[in-house]
């Protein structure tokens, strides 16, 4: 069966006939041999000035070539596409033997600054969509055999390459076990993202708030994985996946470790208050102006009454209507070309805001508290949080419409009641809020001097949790 299935014409079958797979017969020693190669994943050169003179010498120089040979009867249609995809090249010679040549040239780009997290004092090499070159970039930063990569392909059709990434002697064993069993327990039929990797893996498949965080600088990857976290590369994405993580976490970013610490704990205390601002303004200023108006200074409640004359909406509509015209043009200037992407959203902001007041649509009180709102959420380092937090806004703004600052403070509870619930790979959300170890607490506002930071955190129970010695 093996034997018919590397004739030319079952070849070409094999493949549908696709423009992209060359199949081509070439002599060599006066004897016919078929190729086969996928031309753009190929390195199509190597072929005249390297494959077909090495196949005129002798065979002792065919073991310092990068290739494998194999018989007939071990290669099926499986290994063939396999080979193929990878960009290797196939060679059907007329005996029983068939040899694979890694002439592989993946489409890719040089490691570059990650576009979502700028550097400024910083490395500037990110992640690209090659999966070799990003393991590289992390093993130049971790070089120690503890550092443990393990691959995984995932997806029938695709057959994507992963690396499970971690120090073996630092993380917890549960954790490794746990996320292990996940990888291996994957049946899917295609895996093009990181992204679509995250929900499967996750078992909370609706959460709001994330439950692994993502990165596309090695550096960062590196501090997470000597922290006791693992991370999980894609072939073919340009971000990393880390978890297990802590809501604390989402405060941090790769250059508060490139940064003085009293700077570096100010932006993270202020990304705190951005998150607490963004979520709960809205509904607070509703609650107050709507069932608790009393609890306003007589100025402030002057001037808000002025400015509500002759408006059309309730506070709970004008509230929504601008939150959802403030997402409009966040999402606007997403999809425009970064140059003049942010330049409409702030202008067309300012302009159609002044428009809204001028027009008496809405109070100019109202657009400074959902302009403060806006800010804040871009002070989030997470985008999958920033998006999903529009959700909890609006959670909050209903109950704080229907029964004012009770209904505030009810929402706040239930928010709070919901973050308790959600674990990443067996870590509490909240574990370093909620540690009885102050160590932990003061980690989660401060960005402490590296001389001070003797233990690693106490949430992971990792193996080893002291950071001398290394």
């Amino acid at each position: 069966m093996n034997e018919h299935l590397f004739s030319f014409e079952n070849l070409q079958k094999l493949f549908n006939y696709s423009s992209d797979i060359e199949i081509k017969e070439e002599q060599s020693k006066g004897k016919s041999s078929i190729f086969v190669y996928c031309k753009p994943l190929s390195d199509t050169s190597l072929i005249p000035s390297f494959v077909l003179p090495s196949m005129e010498t002798s065979s002792s120089i065919y073991q310092s070539l990068q290739m494998e040979v194999m018989s007939k009867k071990e290669v099926d249609a499986e290994k063939i596409e396999e080979a193929i995809f990878s960009g290797k090249l196939m060679v059907v010679s007329p005996g029983d033997k068939i040899i694979f040549y890694d002439i592989s040239k993946s489409p890719s780009r040089q490691p570059d600054e990650s576009v979502a997290e700028v550097s400024v004092r910083g490395p500037k090499d990110g992640f690209v969509e090659d999966i070799t070159t990003n393991l590289g970039l992390i093993r130049k930063r971790l070089k120690t055999k503890s550092l443990v990569v393990e691959d995984y392909t995932i997806g029938k059709r695709t057959n994507t390459r992963i690396s499970l990434l971690y120090i073996k002697d630092i993380i917890n064993s549960e954790i490794l076990r746990d996320i292990q069993a996940r990888l291996t327990a994957l049946d899917i039929d295609i895996l093009t993202s990181s992204s679509m990797l995250m929900e499967h893996i996750l078992d909370n498949k609706f959460t709001l708030v994330p439950l692994i965080d993502y990165t596309g600088r090695a550096d960062f990857v590196a501090g997470a994985i000597n922290q006791g976290r693992f991370a999980i590369i894609v072939d073919g994405a340009p971000t990393a996946l880390i978890a297990p993580i802590d809501l604390s976490f989402l405060f941090k970013t790769p250059e508060d470790e490139n940064t003085s610490f009293y700077y570096a704990s100010l932006e993270r205390t202020l990304r705190i208050i951005g998150l607490f601002t963004t979520t709960f303004l809205p509904g607070f200023y509703t609650a107050l102006i709507t069932h608790n108006v009393g609890q306003l200074p007589l100025p402030l409640i002057a001037t808000i009454t002025v400015s509500r004359l002759g408006l059309p909406f309730s506070p709970f509509m004008e509230v929504l209507l601008m939150l959802v015209m403030f997402e409009l043009f966040k999402e606007g200037g997403a999809r425009l070309p970064k140059g003049i992407g942010q330049t409409v959203a702030v202008l067309g902001g300012l302009i159609i805001g002044d428009a809204a007041i001028r027009g008496g649509i809405t109070s100019p009180t109202m657009l400074v508290v959902i302009g403060v709102t806006a800010i804040s959420s871009f002070t989030l380092v997470n985008q999958s949080l920033s998006g999903n937090i529009f959700l909890l806004r609006v959670f909050v703004l209903i109950f704080s419409y229907f029964m004012g600052i009770y209904g505030f403070f009810i929402s706040l509870m239930f928010v709070f009641l919901y973050l308790t619930r959600l674990r990443s790979f067996g870590v509490p959300l909240l574990a370093d809020i909620s540690s009885p170890n102050g160590r932990d607490i003061l980690y989660t506002f401060l960005r402490i001097p590296f001389s001070f930071m003797k233990k690693r955190t106490a949430a992971l129970h990792n193996k080893d949790g002291t950071r001398s010695g290394e």
